[in-house]
Protein backbone atom coordinates (compact mmCIF):
# COMPACT_ATOMS: atom_id res chain seq x y z
CA UNK A 1 0.00 0.00 0.00
CA UNK A 2 1.14 3.28 -0.95
CA UNK A 3 0.26 7.05 1.11
CA UNK A 4 1.69 10.38 0.54
CA UNK A 5 3.74 12.01 3.38
CA UNK A 6 3.58 15.77 3.16
CA UNK A 7 6.47 17.23 5.19
CA UNK A 8 6.37 20.99 6.04
CA UNK A 9 9.45 21.97 7.74
CA UNK A 10 10.73 25.74 9.03
CA UNK A 11 12.82 26.27 5.69
CA UNK A 12 11.73 23.34 3.41
CA UNK A 13 9.12 20.60 2.57
CA UNK A 14 8.21 18.26 0.32
CA UNK A 15 5.67 15.55 -0.68
CA UNK A 16 6.57 12.20 0.00
CA UNK A 17 5.73 8.62 -1.21
CA UNK A 18 5.82 5.70 0.79
CA UNK A 19 5.23 2.24 0.33
CA UNK A 20 4.68 -0.53 2.48
CA UNK A 21 5.31 -4.22 1.36
CA UNK A 22 6.28 -7.52 3.64
CA UNK A 23 6.37 -4.95 6.54
CA UNK A 24 9.35 -2.86 4.98
CA UNK A 25 8.67 0.83 4.32
CA UNK A 26 10.34 2.38 0.80
CA UNK A 27 10.29 6.13 0.42
CA UNK A 28 10.53 7.95 -3.26
CA UNK A 29 10.47 12.05 -2.98
CA UNK A 30 7.85 12.96 -5.44
CA UNK A 31 8.19 17.32 -4.77
CA UNK A 32 10.53 19.45 -3.09
CA UNK A 33 10.13 22.99 -2.39
CA UNK A 34 11.56 26.16 -0.52
CA UNK A 35 9.48 27.63 2.46
CA UNK A 36 11.27 30.77 3.88
CA UNK A 37 9.25 33.52 5.93
CA UNK A 38 7.68 36.61 3.91
CA UNK A 39 8.93 39.88 5.17
CA UNK A 40 6.41 42.91 4.62
CA UNK A 41 6.87 46.17 6.01
CA UNK A 42 7.12 45.37 10.10
CA UNK A 43 5.44 41.78 10.23
CA UNK A 44 7.01 38.31 8.73
CA UNK A 45 4.46 36.29 7.40
CA UNK A 46 4.37 32.38 6.05
CA UNK A 47 2.97 32.17 2.54
CA UNK A 48 0.18 29.51 3.15
CA UNK A 49 -1.24 29.91 -0.39
CA UNK A 50 2.05 29.32 -1.48
CA UNK A 51 2.35 26.32 0.50
CA UNK A 52 -0.82 24.96 -0.86
CA UNK A 53 0.15 25.51 -4.12
CA UNK A 54 3.26 22.91 -3.86
CA UNK A 55 1.17 20.63 -1.81
CA UNK A 56 -0.72 20.28 -5.30
CA UNK A 57 2.00 20.31 -7.38
CA UNK A 58 3.17 17.55 -5.34
CA UNK A 59 -0.24 15.70 -5.36
CA UNK A 60 -0.10 16.26 -9.35
CA UNK A 61 3.05 14.54 -9.72
CA UNK A 62 2.22 12.03 -7.33
CA UNK A 63 -1.32 11.14 -9.05
CA UNK A 64 0.59 10.48 -12.04
CA UNK A 65 3.00 8.70 -11.29
CA UNK A 66 1.31 6.25 -8.95
CA UNK A 67 -2.26 4.50 -9.34
CA UNK A 68 -2.98 3.00 -6.22
CA UNK A 69 -2.78 5.69 -3.71
CA UNK A 70 -4.91 5.42 -0.23
CA UNK A 71 -4.28 8.37 1.94
CA UNK A 72 -2.03 11.42 2.73
CA UNK A 73 -1.21 13.13 6.07
CA UNK A 74 0.54 16.58 6.50
CA UNK A 75 3.03 17.22 9.43
CA UNK A 76 4.32 20.57 9.73
CA UNK A 77 6.24 22.94 12.22
CA UNK A 78 4.03 24.38 15.85
CA UNK A 79 2.51 27.14 16.86
CA UNK A 80 1.88 28.49 13.99
CA UNK A 81 -2.31 29.13 13.03
CA UNK A 82 -4.69 30.51 11.06
CA UNK A 83 -7.86 32.48 11.34
CA UNK A 84 -10.97 32.44 9.82
CA UNK A 85 -13.82 35.05 9.28
CA UNK A 86 -17.39 33.30 9.68
CA UNK A 87 -17.40 32.86 5.33
CA UNK A 88 -14.55 30.65 5.92
CA UNK A 89 -11.87 32.85 4.59
CA UNK A 90 -8.66 34.13 5.84
CA UNK A 91 -8.36 36.84 8.10
CA UNK A 92 -4.89 37.66 7.29
CA UNK A 93 -1.87 35.64 6.02
CA UNK A 94 -0.42 33.32 9.24
CA UNK A 95 1.74 35.09 11.08
CA UNK A 96 5.49 33.64 10.76
CA UNK A 97 6.44 32.49 13.96
CA UNK A 98 10.09 34.71 14.47
CA UNK A 99 7.82 37.87 13.83
CA UNK A 100 8.13 40.30 16.35
CA UNK A 101 4.68 40.73 17.74
CA UNK A 102 5.10 38.06 20.67
CA UNK A 103 8.02 40.33 22.08
CA UNK A 104 7.46 40.88 25.96
CA UNK A 105 4.26 38.65 26.01
CA UNK A 106 5.64 36.36 28.21
CA UNK A 107 6.11 39.34 30.55
CA UNK A 108 2.44 40.31 29.69
CA UNK A 109 1.23 36.85 30.46
CA UNK A 110 3.33 36.75 33.79
CA UNK A 111 1.15 39.92 34.74
CA UNK A 112 -2.17 38.04 33.81
CA UNK A 113 -1.13 34.47 35.12
CA UNK A 114 1.89 34.97 37.58
CA UNK A 115 5.28 33.29 37.06
CA UNK A 116 4.74 29.81 35.67
CA UNK A 117 1.27 30.22 35.25
CA UNK A 118 0.83 28.91 32.16
CA UNK A 119 3.02 26.45 32.43
CA UNK A 120 1.03 25.40 35.65
CA UNK A 121 -2.29 24.80 33.38
CA UNK A 122 -0.88 23.38 30.44
CA UNK A 123 2.38 21.93 30.89
CA UNK A 124 3.96 23.62 28.12
CA UNK A 125 6.72 25.58 28.72
CA UNK A 126 7.11 29.33 27.80
CA UNK A 127 9.01 30.18 24.71
CA UNK A 128 8.53 33.72 22.95
CA UNK A 129 7.75 32.14 19.46
CA UNK A 130 4.01 30.22 21.18
CA UNK A 131 0.84 30.49 19.76
CA UNK A 132 -0.25 32.55 23.28
CA UNK A 133 2.15 34.83 22.53
CA UNK A 134 1.58 35.46 19.30
CA UNK A 135 -2.18 35.87 20.07
CA UNK A 136 -1.43 38.26 22.99
CA UNK A 137 0.98 40.20 20.16
CA UNK A 138 -1.84 40.61 18.04
CA UNK A 139 -4.33 41.45 20.81
CA UNK A 140 -2.44 44.43 21.72
CA UNK A 141 -1.25 45.24 17.68
CA UNK A 142 -4.23 44.52 16.05
CA UNK A 143 -7.26 43.37 18.08
CA UNK A 144 -9.95 43.93 14.92
CA UNK A 145 -8.74 40.75 13.47
CA UNK A 146 -9.17 38.99 16.58
CA UNK A 147 -12.40 40.54 17.05
CA UNK A 148 -13.85 39.37 13.28
CA UNK A 149 -12.28 35.97 14.04
CA UNK A 150 -15.00 33.02 14.15
CA UNK A 151 -12.22 29.64 13.51
CA UNK A 152 -8.93 29.27 14.55
CA UNK A 153 -6.86 26.27 12.91
CA UNK A 154 -3.36 25.45 13.04
CA UNK A 155 -1.30 25.92 9.78
CA UNK A 156 -1.52 21.90 9.18
CA UNK A 157 -5.33 21.64 9.28
CA UNK A 158 -6.08 24.87 7.64
CA UNK A 159 -3.76 22.89 4.89
CA UNK A 160 -6.48 20.05 5.31
CA UNK A 161 -9.27 22.60 5.30
CA UNK A 162 -8.28 24.19 2.04
CA UNK A 163 -8.03 20.13 0.78
CA UNK A 164 -11.10 18.81 2.26
CA UNK A 165 -13.77 21.77 3.35
CA UNK A 166 -13.45 20.47 7.01
CA UNK A 167 -12.50 21.83 9.68
CA UNK A 168 -10.58 20.56 12.88
CA UNK A 169 -7.93 20.49 15.14
CA UNK A 170 -5.64 17.70 15.59
CA UNK A 171 -4.26 16.82 19.01
CA UNK A 172 0.02 17.06 18.80
CA UNK A 173 0.09 19.93 16.57
CA UNK A 174 -2.75 21.66 19.16
CA UNK A 175 -0.69 20.79 22.43
CA UNK A 176 2.14 23.41 20.89
CA UNK A 177 -0.35 26.10 21.35
CA UNK A 178 -0.18 26.96 25.00
CA UNK A 179 -3.44 27.39 25.04
CA UNK A 180 -4.25 23.77 25.63
CA UNK A 181 -4.46 21.71 28.60
CA UNK A 182 -2.00 18.17 28.32
CA UNK A 183 -3.44 17.13 31.67
CA UNK A 184 -7.29 17.52 30.92
CA UNK A 185 -6.87 17.25 26.66
CA UNK A 186 -9.21 20.58 26.73
CA UNK A 187 -8.28 24.15 25.94
CA UNK A 188 -8.45 26.67 28.94
CA UNK A 189 -10.59 29.09 29.25
CA UNK A 190 -9.06 31.66 30.86
CA UNK A 191 -6.51 31.47 28.16
CA UNK A 192 -8.38 31.75 25.46
CA UNK A 193 -10.04 34.68 26.84
CA UNK A 194 -6.80 36.88 28.02
CA UNK A 195 -5.90 35.53 24.36
CA UNK A 196 -9.06 37.33 22.19
CA UNK A 197 -10.30 34.53 21.60
CA UNK A 198 -13.23 31.89 22.57
CA UNK A 199 -13.98 28.47 22.95
CA UNK A 200 -16.28 28.36 20.12
CA UNK A 201 -13.77 29.39 17.40
CA UNK A 202 -11.74 25.79 18.37
CA UNK A 203 -12.82 23.36 16.58
CA UNK A 204 -12.83 19.64 17.81
CA UNK A 205 -9.44 18.14 18.79
CA UNK A 206 -8.66 15.03 16.74
CA UNK A 207 -6.98 12.08 17.82
CA UNK A 208 -3.63 11.38 16.07
CA UNK A 209 -4.71 8.63 13.26
CA UNK A 210 -8.39 10.29 12.66
CA UNK A 211 -9.84 10.15 8.94
CA UNK A 212 -10.57 13.78 8.16
CA UNK A 213 -12.21 13.86 5.21
CA UNK A 214 -11.45 13.25 1.44
CA UNK A 215 -10.26 15.35 -1.18
CA UNK A 216 -12.64 17.75 -2.23
CA UNK A 217 -13.87 17.36 -6.22
CA UNK A 218 -12.68 20.55 -6.67
CA UNK A 219 -9.03 19.77 -5.60
CA UNK A 220 -9.55 16.57 -7.24
CA UNK A 221 -9.91 18.09 -10.88
CA UNK A 222 -7.35 20.43 -10.17
CA UNK A 223 -4.69 17.23 -9.65
CA UNK A 224 -6.31 15.66 -12.08
CA UNK A 225 -7.36 12.56 -9.87
CA UNK A 226 -10.70 10.75 -10.64
CA UNK A 227 -13.44 11.85 -8.28
CA UNK A 228 -13.91 8.23 -7.40
CA UNK A 229 -10.36 7.87 -6.45
CA UNK A 230 -9.94 10.57 -4.42
CA UNK A 231 -7.43 10.32 -1.32
CA UNK A 232 -8.29 9.90 2.17
CA UNK A 233 -6.83 12.82 4.64
CA UNK A 234 -5.64 11.50 7.92
CA UNK A 235 -4.27 13.10 10.61
CA UNK A 236 -0.79 11.93 10.98
CA UNK A 237 0.81 13.38 14.24
CA UNK A 238 0.55 17.02 12.54
CA UNK A 239 3.41 18.67 14.68
CA UNK A 240 6.34 17.27 12.71
CA UNK A 241 8.64 16.81 16.03
CA UNK A 242 5.45 14.13 17.30
CA UNK A 243 6.07 12.48 13.65
CA UNK A 244 10.23 12.31 13.87
CA UNK A 245 9.64 10.72 17.43
CA UNK A 246 6.88 8.11 16.17
CA UNK A 247 9.79 6.87 14.06
CA UNK A 248 12.32 6.38 16.89
CA UNK A 249 13.98 2.65 16.05
CA UNK A 250 14.09 1.98 19.70
CA UNK A 251 13.60 -1.10 21.87
CA UNK A 252 13.94 -0.05 25.00
CA UNK A 253 10.48 0.87 27.28
CA UNK A 254 12.39 3.95 28.11
CA UNK A 255 14.27 6.48 25.47
CA UNK A 256 15.97 9.37 24.74
CA UNK A 257 15.81 10.54 21.07
CA UNK A 258 16.86 14.04 19.31
CA UNK A 259 15.63 15.22 16.28
CA UNK A 260 17.63 17.66 14.83
CA UNK A 261 16.44 19.67 12.02
CA UNK A 262 16.18 23.46 11.88
CA UNK A 263 15.45 23.33 15.70
CA UNK A 264 17.09 20.14 18.27
CA UNK A 265 13.74 18.40 20.14
CA UNK A 266 15.52 16.63 23.08
CA UNK A 267 13.15 14.17 24.80
CA UNK A 268 11.02 11.37 25.06
CA UNK A 269 7.96 9.83 25.03
CA UNK A 270 5.81 9.36 28.53
CA UNK A 271 2.30 8.10 28.95
CA UNK A 272 1.26 11.28 31.15
CA UNK A 273 2.77 15.18 31.25
CA UNK A 274 5.17 15.63 34.45
CA UNK A 275 3.85 18.98 35.55
CA UNK A 276 5.99 20.48 38.57
CA UNK A 277 8.53 23.29 39.10
CA UNK A 278 11.28 20.96 38.43
CA UNK A 279 10.44 20.46 34.82
CA UNK A 280 9.19 24.18 34.31
CA UNK A 281 12.90 25.62 35.89
CA UNK A 282 15.00 23.28 33.51
CA UNK A 283 13.22 24.44 30.53
CA UNK A 284 11.26 21.34 30.01
CA UNK A 285 7.92 21.09 28.12
CA UNK A 286 5.49 18.72 27.82
CA UNK A 287 3.50 17.97 23.95
CA UNK A 288 1.65 15.54 22.46
CA UNK A 289 2.76 12.51 20.97
CA UNK A 290 1.20 9.81 18.45
CA UNK A 291 -1.21 7.33 20.38
CA UNK A 292 -2.22 9.75 22.98
CA UNK A 293 0.47 10.08 24.20
CA UNK A 294 3.30 13.14 25.49
CA UNK A 295 6.33 13.59 25.25
CA UNK A 296 8.87 15.56 27.48
CA UNK A 297 10.96 17.58 25.44
CA UNK A 298 13.56 20.82 25.41
CA UNK A 299 13.71 22.97 22.28
CA UNK A 300 16.85 24.41 21.31
CA UNK A 301 18.79 25.79 17.99
CA UNK A 302 19.68 23.61 15.64
CA UNK A 303 20.63 23.24 12.18
CA UNK A 304 19.23 27.07 11.98
CA UNK A 305 22.79 28.40 12.57
CA UNK A 306 23.97 26.27 9.68
CA UNK A 307 20.78 27.14 7.48
CA UNK A 308 21.58 31.16 8.34
CA UNK A 309 25.74 30.84 7.69
CA UNK A 310 24.77 29.20 4.61
CA UNK A 311 23.09 32.12 3.38
CA UNK A 312 25.76 34.57 4.42
CA UNK A 313 28.28 32.63 2.54
CA UNK A 314 26.06 32.15 -0.68
CA UNK A 315 25.20 36.29 -0.74
CA UNK A 316 29.50 36.47 -0.03
CA UNK A 317 30.22 34.03 -3.06
CA UNK A 318 31.56 31.09 -1.02
CA UNK A 319 30.92 27.74 -1.45
CA UNK A 320 27.89 26.47 0.35
CA UNK A 321 28.02 22.23 0.08
CA UNK A 322 27.20 20.55 2.75
CA UNK A 323 30.41 17.84 1.73
CA UNK A 324 33.21 20.67 1.23
CA UNK A 325 31.48 22.36 4.63
CA UNK A 326 32.15 19.43 6.56
CA UNK A 327 35.80 18.25 4.92
CA UNK A 328 36.88 21.98 5.53
CA UNK A 329 34.96 22.13 9.14
CA UNK A 330 36.98 18.07 9.59
CA UNK A 331 40.57 20.08 9.42
CA UNK A 332 39.24 22.91 11.87
CA UNK A 333 40.88 22.28 15.26
CA UNK A 334 39.15 20.31 17.50
CA UNK A 335 36.78 22.71 20.42
CA UNK A 336 38.24 25.87 19.62
CA UNK A 337 35.64 28.12 19.98
CA UNK A 338 32.04 27.71 21.56
CA UNK A 339 28.78 29.38 21.42
CA UNK A 340 25.46 29.24 23.42
CA UNK A 341 23.14 28.12 21.34
CA UNK A 342 20.17 29.29 23.61
CA UNK A 343 21.42 33.17 23.79
CA UNK A 344 19.29 35.58 22.54
CA UNK A 345 21.42 37.24 19.95
CA UNK A 346 20.55 33.86 17.69
CA UNK A 347 17.30 33.82 17.88
CA UNK A 348 16.81 36.28 13.99
CA UNK A 349 19.81 37.66 13.19
CA UNK A 350 19.97 39.70 9.65
CA UNK A 351 23.48 38.10 9.41
CA UNK A 352 24.17 34.96 11.31
CA UNK A 353 28.49 34.94 11.05
CA UNK A 354 28.16 38.54 12.29
CA UNK A 355 26.35 37.24 15.10
CA UNK A 356 28.31 34.42 15.89
CA UNK A 357 31.77 36.86 15.90
CA UNK A 358 29.89 39.18 18.30
CA UNK A 359 29.13 36.58 20.61
CA UNK A 360 32.72 35.49 20.20
CA UNK A 361 34.16 39.51 21.22
CA UNK A 362 31.75 39.36 23.73
CA UNK A 363 33.01 36.04 25.50
CA UNK A 364 37.00 36.94 24.75
CA UNK A 365 37.22 34.76 21.81
CA UNK A 366 39.34 35.51 18.62
CA UNK A 367 36.62 36.38 15.73
CA UNK A 368 36.80 34.20 12.62
CA UNK A 369 35.44 34.08 9.02
CA UNK A 370 37.08 30.46 8.23
CA UNK A 371 33.50 28.47 6.97
CA UNK A 372 35.67 24.95 8.47
CA UNK A 373 36.41 26.61 11.99
CA UNK A 374 32.96 28.35 11.97
CA UNK A 375 30.77 25.31 11.12
CA UNK A 376 32.91 22.99 13.10
CA UNK A 377 31.99 25.30 16.53
CA UNK A 378 28.25 25.19 15.93
CA UNK A 379 28.16 21.54 15.51
CA UNK A 380 30.47 21.19 18.73
CA UNK A 381 28.08 23.81 20.86
CA UNK A 382 25.47 21.66 19.97
CA UNK A 383 27.02 18.43 21.13
CA UNK A 384 27.23 19.64 24.42
CA UNK A 385 24.14 21.24 24.93
CA UNK A 386 22.61 18.03 23.94
CA UNK A 387 24.60 16.74 26.72
CA UNK A 388 23.47 19.71 29.01
CA UNK A 389 19.96 18.52 27.98
CA UNK A 390 20.06 14.65 28.12
CA UNK A 391 22.06 14.39 31.76
CA UNK A 392 18.93 17.07 32.93
CA UNK A 393 16.21 14.66 31.49
CA UNK A 394 17.28 11.80 32.81
CA UNK A 395 17.24 13.87 36.11
CA UNK A 396 13.88 14.30 35.32
CA UNK A 397 12.47 11.25 34.83
CA UNK A 398 14.90 9.12 36.92
CA UNK A 399 15.38 6.85 33.93
CA UNK A 400 19.61 6.29 32.53
CA UNK A 401 19.47 5.51 29.11
CA UNK A 402 22.84 4.26 27.53
CA UNK A 403 21.74 5.37 24.01
CA UNK A 404 21.15 8.27 22.22
CA UNK A 405 18.73 8.16 19.22
CA UNK A 406 19.30 10.56 16.50
CA UNK A 407 16.57 11.36 13.71
CA UNK A 408 16.88 14.03 11.01
CA UNK A 409 19.22 15.32 8.48
CA UNK A 410 21.70 15.88 10.86
CA UNK A 411 22.77 12.07 10.98
CA UNK A 412 24.40 12.00 7.09
CA UNK A 413 27.32 14.57 9.01
CA UNK A 414 29.13 11.53 10.85
CA UNK A 415 31.61 13.88 12.30
CA UNK A 416 28.27 15.09 14.18
CA UNK A 417 27.23 12.33 15.01
CA UNK A 418 30.44 11.06 16.75
CA UNK A 419 30.87 14.76 18.24
CA UNK A 420 27.41 13.56 20.45
CA UNK A 421 28.42 10.12 21.20
CA UNK A 422 32.14 11.85 22.94
CA UNK A 423 30.34 14.81 24.37
CA UNK A 424 27.22 12.79 26.06
CA UNK A 425 29.06 8.98 26.73
CA UNK A 426 26.67 7.23 24.59
CA UNK A 427 26.16 5.36 21.94
CA UNK A 428 24.28 7.26 19.35
CA UNK A 429 21.55 5.11 17.14
CA UNK A 430 21.76 7.53 14.04
CA UNK A 431 18.70 7.19 11.80
CA UNK A 432 16.62 6.76 10.02
CA UNK A 433 17.62 10.72 8.03
CA UNK A 434 13.45 10.94 6.90
CA UNK A 435 12.25 10.06 10.46
CA UNK A 436 9.47 12.63 10.11
CA UNK A 437 8.07 11.53 7.05
CA UNK A 438 8.09 8.07 8.20
CA UNK A 439 6.77 8.55 11.17
CA UNK A 440 3.84 10.62 8.99
CA UNK A 441 3.28 7.33 7.04
CA UNK A 442 3.17 4.88 9.95
CA UNK A 443 0.32 6.81 11.50
CA UNK A 444 -1.29 6.53 8.40
CA UNK A 445 -0.70 2.92 7.53
CA UNK A 446 -2.08 2.05 11.20
CA UNK A 447 -5.03 4.09 10.37
CA UNK A 448 -5.40 2.17 7.72
CA UNK A 449 -5.38 -1.03 9.38
CA UNK A 450 -2.02 -2.80 7.18
CA UNK A 451 0.65 -2.71 9.70
CA UNK A 452 1.64 -6.52 10.14
CA UNK A 453 0.15 -7.95 13.02
CA UNK A 454 2.27 -7.38 16.05
CA UNK A 455 4.43 -5.15 14.83
CA UNK A 456 4.91 -1.66 16.39
CA UNK A 457 6.59 1.36 14.76
CA UNK A 458 9.71 0.71 15.93
CA UNK A 459 9.63 -3.15 14.18
CA UNK A 460 9.13 -1.26 11.18
CA UNK A 461 11.88 1.60 11.26
CA UNK A 462 14.33 -1.01 11.83
CA UNK A 463 13.50 -3.08 8.92
CA UNK A 464 13.29 -0.21 6.54
CA UNK A 465 16.31 1.81 7.32
CA UNK A 466 19.61 1.76 8.32
CA UNK A 467 20.49 2.92 11.18
CA UNK A 468 24.27 3.61 12.54
CA UNK A 469 25.48 2.89 15.96
CA UNK A 470 28.73 5.42 17.05
CA UNK A 471 30.58 4.64 20.21
CA UNK A 472 31.82 7.52 22.54
CA UNK A 473 35.78 8.17 22.34
CA UNK A 474 37.89 11.52 23.76
CA UNK A 475 36.44 11.81 26.40
CA UNK A 476 38.89 13.44 28.41
CA UNK A 477 39.02 16.24 25.87
CA UNK A 478 35.20 16.22 26.05
CA UNK A 479 34.33 16.58 29.58
CA UNK A 480 37.22 19.60 29.95
CA UNK A 481 35.21 21.21 27.51
CA UNK A 482 31.82 20.66 28.81
CA UNK A 483 32.90 22.10 32.92
CA UNK A 484 34.64 24.89 31.02
CA UNK A 485 31.65 25.85 28.60
CA UNK A 486 28.62 24.40 29.76
CA UNK A 487 29.04 23.90 33.37
CA UNK A 488 30.93 27.47 33.98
Amino acid sequence: MRVLAVDLGASSGRVMAVNLEDGMMTMEEIHRFSNEGIAVGQRLYTDILYLYHEILTGLKKACRRYDDLASMAIDCWGVDFVLLDKQGELLTNPYHYRDRQSENMITKAETLFGEGGLFGMTGVQDMWYNTVFQLLGLKERNPDILKNTDTFLMLSDALIYFLTGNRGLEYTAASTTQLYSLADKTFCPSILEAAGLTETAFPPVMPTGSVRGRLSDRVCRKIRLDTAKSLQVISAAQHDSASAAAAVPAEEEFYIFINSGTWSIIGMVMDEPVINDRVRLAHYSNEGAAGGKVKMVNTIMGMWFIQELRKCWETAGKPIDYEYLIAAAEAAPPLSRHIDVEDTIFEAPDDMEAAINEYFGRTGQEETHDQGLLYRCVMESLALHYRKNIEELEDLTGKTVDKVYLLGGAVQDRDFCRYIADATGKIVCAGPTEATAAGNALVQFDALGVLPDGDSYADVIRRSFEVRQYFPANREMWNKAYRQIVCR
